[in-house]
């Protein structure tokens, strides 16, 4: 079996994304709340652009959770994901980093972006 990788980033979003859609609330009004484009938000719950330090906060102030709530949810995402065997977690490279210049050991094209990673959630969870 191949294992898929993903990141910490997805892992967030996904986190965010099924929080957001508990509470009935639109990706464009909570963008607004944090003063992003719909685009740039749709971004950080696909995975595909990281938070900052800031937007994480502002994100939990916007869903009215406190920001360790959405840590512990992406850590305990992160050991379910793990502990199936089925998925490895992997930093995200940062494109300045040197590691990601290089083209050795550079997985990035193999994570899983937003989607595909809810619906590997949803199926590991309903094993």
């Amino acid at each position: 079996m191949i294992k898929k990788t993903v990141s910490y980033s997805s892992i967030l979003g996904v986190v965010v994304a099924t929080k957001r859609k508990e509470l009935g609330i639109e990706q464009s009004v909570l963008a607004e709340e944090m003063g992003l484009s719909q685009a740039s938000y749709s971004r950080l719950e696909s995975g595909k652009s990281m938070f900052s330090v800031d937007q994480l906060f502002e994100c939990a102030q916007a869903l009215d959770i406190p920001v360790q709530d959405l840590f512990q949810s992406v850590v305990k995402m992160a050991q379910n994901l793990e502990n199936s065997g089925e998925v490895s977690i992997q930093a995200q490279s940062r494109g300045n980093a040197t590691r990601a210049k290089s083209s050795e050991g550079n997985e990035v094209g193999s994570f899983i972006a937003g989607a595909a990673l809810a619906a590997l959630i949803i199926g590991l969870a309903s094993k």
